[in-house]
């Protein structure tokens, strides 16, 4: 069992896939033609990632931006601010390609194209890996441990962080699940292949408030939030996710990003 830093409850992670319009892409190439599904992707880039950095800026927390290699080319503003912010910058494909069957070699190209793309940006590779659309194929694990990934924030089988193993190295699992996305309260469209829901802030707030108050009498566990700024950024929505940050802040959360918290889970292991 991990023992968080200065004996807080609960490790927590604000992960954020800034998608853009590859968010309908990735779902459906015809998505992005259709005009509200295309304008909606835009709003993330024009208004709702401006919003949660500023959000992230007065409660004095650094987040994780995962980001697919199409949009940090089509939106360099927006991704060199964050990067200026201090948050990290993750993996998440290049045109968010929710496509599984594809071969080692086809992932392994995609990876490595967007790691230039990032490490122009940042200086560095990333560290950190989502799959679009949560999708991840049976040799991804042995692709991150082979090019020197931190972790992975995939699984959804436990409230703990864990290992996978790959001839001597390990990744870093950082579980994430759809009860703490944005999307499944929020996500909404005329194509009938989705679900349509939209929730209340309030209502949000209080589901993802009863889990972290249960999970902090869970010594060990980690709280990974997922959100949009196409959809969590909503002036409404981030203004009710501040109260709840600022709630977990004074309620015995760590809050850092995934990459800070995999290191510190590596480290515990040693």
């Amino acid at each position: 069992m991990v023992v968080w830093p200065n004996d807080t409850n609960l490790a927590v992670a604000l992960t954020f896939e800034f998608d853009a319009e590859m968010y309908w892409y990735g779902k459906d190439p015809k998505c992005i033609k259709t005009f509200a599904n295309l304008s909606r992707g835009q709003y993330g880039p024009h208004e709702g990632i401006y919003r949660v950095i500023k959000m992230l800026d007065r409660q004095e927390v650094k987040a994780t931006f995962f980001i697919p290699g199409w949009v940090a080319e089509n939106y360099p503003e927006q991704v060199e601010l964050i990067h200026a912010k201090g948050h990290e910058i993750a993996y998440h494909g290049y045109m968010h390609e929710e496509k599984r069957g594809i071969s080692r070699a086809e992932e392994e190209e995609r990876m490595e194209k967007c790691e230039k793309i990032i490490a122009g940006i940042t200086g560095k590779r990333p560290v950190g890996h989502r799959g679009p659309g949560s999708i991840i194929h049976p040799f991804t694990m042995e692709l991150l441990a082979e090019r020197g990934y931190l972790y992975s924030s995939n699984m959804k089988n436990t409230n703990s962080p864990y290992f996978h193993a790959h001839n001597g190295n390990n990744v870093v699992e950082l579980p994430v699940d759809e009860y703490l996305d944005d999307a499944t309260y929020y996500f909404f469209s005329y194509s009938p292949f989705t679900h349509n829901n939209i929730h209340a802030p309030n209502f949000v707030n209080d589901c993802w408030r009863t889990d972290f108050d249960a999970l902090c009498q869970e010594p060990g566990s980690v709280l990974v939030f997922k959100c949009h700024p196409q959809l969590i950024g909503r002036a409404g929505r981030v203004r009710r996710f501040s109260e709840l940050i600022g709630y977990m802040k004074t309620h015995g959360a760590w809050i850092a990003p995934a990459e800070s918290i995999a290191r510190y889970v590596l480290a515990q292991s040693e």
